[in-house]
C-alpha cells in the first residue's frame, strides 16, 4: 500500500532542481566529458533547436549545470563517440545510447502512420523512391538531402522540407532506419541507424510498448523530481490512453509513489525512496528549451515564472524580445534576458533585461552580471554591450563599469 506524502511547493521546486543536475557545484575548470555524460544521465533527453542567436540550445543545459565546457566536447560525445543519439521524443531531442531500445515503438507507431503527414505520403505513394534513398544511404551515408542522387526539389519556402528526398529521409529517420549525424552548421547528415546505435545496443529484443510506456514514465518521474502525470507524459512526449493505469501499476510495482504537492491540486508521482535536499541554490541562465523551462505550465507551478517564446512573433508584438533566457539566482527564477551573441565583432549584446516584481533589481544585478560574463567565455565573445532597455539595465551597466 502506498500512503500518500504530502510535500510543500519549497521541497518539490528543491527535489525537482536535484533530479535535474542543479546540485552540481561550478568551478573555474572546464567540464570534463564524464560530467557531461552524468547530467545528461540526469535530465534523460535533451531538446535540440537550430536558432543560433546566442549559441544553439542543446549546448546550453549543460553550461546551466555544470558551468563552462568545451562545445566540441558535446559534439564528440554525440557525434563521433556516439554515446548519445538523435531522436523525436521531446520534439528534436538527443539522449543516451543505451535507452534507444525504449524508444523504438515510436518508431512502430510511425509505420502505422502516427506521425507527419507528409512523411506518410511518400512512404506510402514513393515507396520505390523511398528505397532508392535508402541504398544511398547505406552506399554513400553519412550525406545530406542535398546531395542526393535525385533529391526532387519542391517549389515552396518556409519551414517545410525543400525536397521530397528530405521528406524521404525523415520518413526513414522516424521509422529508425537511418540516423542524424551533424555537420560544422548544424545540418543534417542521415547514416543507417545501426553506423551509429552500438550493435550490443541493437541487437537486444524491443520492450513492448507497454514496457517501454513504464520505462519512459520511470525515467520522466526520475528526471523531473516530482511530477504530475501530464508532466510525466510531455517530458518524452509520449501520449498514452492508458497513463493512469500504467503509473497506478508502477505505484503498485513498488517503483513510484503517490505524493501531494502544495497548491498543484493535481494527482502526482515520485520516485519511491527519494529524498528532499536540504538546501540547493544554484544560479545560471536558462535556455528557453532546457527541461526546466519547456513545459510553460509546470514552470508557472514550480517557479512562479510566467514564460511565452516570443521567437515566433513580430517584434513589434514582443513584450520581452526575441531569444530571452530566464535567470535562475539561488534556486529562484528572479529575472530574463534577451540576449544575442554578435559573431562577426565578438559581443555578447544585452538587449533587454528584466527583474521580477518580487524581486529587488539591486540584489540580482552582480550575479546576474556575472553570469552574462561567464555567458560571454562559453560562447566565445570577448566584449559585452548592455542596451538600455528593461528595469535591470541600468543596475547592470553599473555592475559592468565597476567590474574594469
Amino acid at each position: 500500500m502506498n500512503d500518500l506524502v504530502s510535500l510543500t511547493s519549497e521541497e518539490a521546486r528543491r527535489i525537482n532542481l536535484a533530479a535535474q543536475g542543479f546540485s552540481y557545484k561550478r568551478t573555474p575548470d572546464e567540464a570534463s566529458a564524464s560530467e557531461l555524460n552524468s547530467i545528461m544521465n540526469s535530465m534523460k533527453v535533451v531538446q535540440l533547436d537550430a536558432v543560433p542567436i546566442v549559441v544553439r540550445t542543446q549546448y546550453l543545459p549543460f553550461f546551466s549545470r555544470l558551468g563552462n565546457y568545451k562545445i566540441s566536447l558535446y559534439d564528440e560525445i554525440a557525434y563521433e563517440e556516439d554515446k548519445w543519439f538523435e531522436l523525436w521524443a521531446h520534439e528534436a531531442s538527443i539522449a543516451p545510447v543505451k535507452n534507444e531500445p525504449f524508444f523504438r515503438f515510436l518508431k512502430e507507431r510511425a509505420k502505422r502512420g502516427d506521425t507527419w503527414k507528409g512523411l506518410y505520403k511518400v512512404a506510402t505513394e514513393e515507396p520505390g523512391y523511398v528505397k532508392t534513398v535508402l541504398e544511398e544511404v547505406r552506399q554513400r551515408g553519412p550525406l545530406q538531402a542535398k546531395h542526393l542522387n535525385d533529391p526532387r526539389y519542391l517549389k515552396q519556402s518556409g519551414w517545410g522540407s525543400r525536397s521530397v528526398g528530405q521528406l524521404a529521409l525523415n520518413w526513414l529517420y522516424r521509422i529508425g532506419e537511418v540516423g542524424i549525424r551533424r555537420g560544422n552548421n548544424f545540418e543534417k547528415k542521415y547514416d543507417l541507424i545501426s553506423n551509429i546505435v552500438p550493435s550490443e545496443i541493437l541487437s537486444l529484443p524491443s520492450p513492448t510498448e507497454e514496457e517501454s510506456l513504464k520505462k519512459l514514465y520511470l525515467w520522466a518521474t526520475s528526471a523531473m523530481g516530482v511530477a504530475s502525470a501530464g508532466d510525466i507524459q510531455d517530458y518524452f512526449r509520449t501520449r498514452s490512453s492508458n497513463t493512469s493505469f500504467l503509473l497506478q501499476e508502477l505505484v503498485e510495482e513498488g517503483l513510484l509513489m503517490k505524493v501531494a504537492v502544495e497548491g498543484w491540486g493535481l494527482e502526482s508521482f515520485a520516485i519511491s525512496g527519494f529524498g528532499i535536499p536540504k538546501e540547493i541554490s544554484p544560479t545560471c541562465v536558462l535556455s528557453p528549451f532546457d527541461p526546466i523551462t519547456w513545459n510553460r505550465e509546470r514552470l508557472r507551478r514550480i517557479f512562479d515564472f510566467d514564460y511565452k517564446l516570443e521567437i515566433y512573433k513580430p517584434k513589434s508584438k514582443r513584450e520581452f524580445g526575441y531569444y530571452v533566457m530566464p535567470f535562475m539566482h539561488h534556486g529562484r527564477i528572479v529575472a530574463r534576458v534577451d540576449l544575442a551573441n554578435r559573431r562577426q565583432t565578438g559581443v555578447l549584446e544585452v538587449l533587454g533585461a528584466f527583474c521580477e516584481p518580487s524581486y529587488d533589481s539591486g540584489a540580482i544585478s552582480k550575479p546576474l552580471w556575472e553570469e552574462i560574463v561567464l555567458l560571454a567565455t562559453f560562447v566565445g565573445c570577448s566584449a559585452i554591450l548592455i542596451k538600455r532597455r528593461g528595469n535591470l539595465s541600468q543596475p547592470l551597466i553599473i555592475e559592468q563599469k565597476m567590474s574594469k
